[in-house]
């Protein structure tokens, strides 16, 4: 019997590919995502730590009216920076939605084609299994006759 040959192998191939292209951009995009949270991590901390410097120099020294002019400027500065990151972060986070959507497609597509690659691989072997119980019936019934033959 020739050997199984499923048609749409390279096609398979091509969309398992793409699937794990697709899974490491989602992975780099939850990076990304990681990234961005982290510095508006860093820049909550660093809103914070003025703050502190703030209070701090009020105690001890007095504060000029320039010297906290420059602190809640940073801190303006800061608080800008942070929102930038969010509206950042939520377009990043929109576009793992898209990632997750695609790879879910792809999976999808891949797992019917890996289905129905099992599936004509389970029908090729019972028909080698039928064939060869063919020739085993065929060689039997013909050692017979042999054997009936020479008698």
């Amino acid at each position: 019997m020739k050997k199984f040959q499923f048609k749409l192998d390279k096609l398979l191939d091509y969309k398992s590919k793409l699937l794990e292209n697709e899974i490491l951009a989602l992975a780099a995009l939850n990076a990304e995502l990681a990234a961005v949270n982290r510095r508006m991590g860093d820049m909550a901390e660093s809103v914070r730590a003025n703050r502190s410097e703030l209070q701090a120099a009020q105690l001890e020294r007095g504060v000029t009216p320039a010297l906290c002019r420059m602190y809640l400027r940073y801190e303006d500065f800061l608080k800008e920076e942070i929102a930038k990151a969010k509206r950042l972060a939520a377009q990043i986070e929109r576009r793992i939605e898209k990632q997750i959507e695609t790879v879910k497609e792809l999976r999808l597509e891949t797992r019917s084609m890996e289905l129905l690659r099992e599936s004509r691989l389970s029908e090729y072997r019972n028909a080698e299994v039928k064939e060869n119980e063919r020739q085993v019936e065929e060689y039997v019934n013909t050692s017979r006759l042999m054997r009936a033959a020479h008698f």
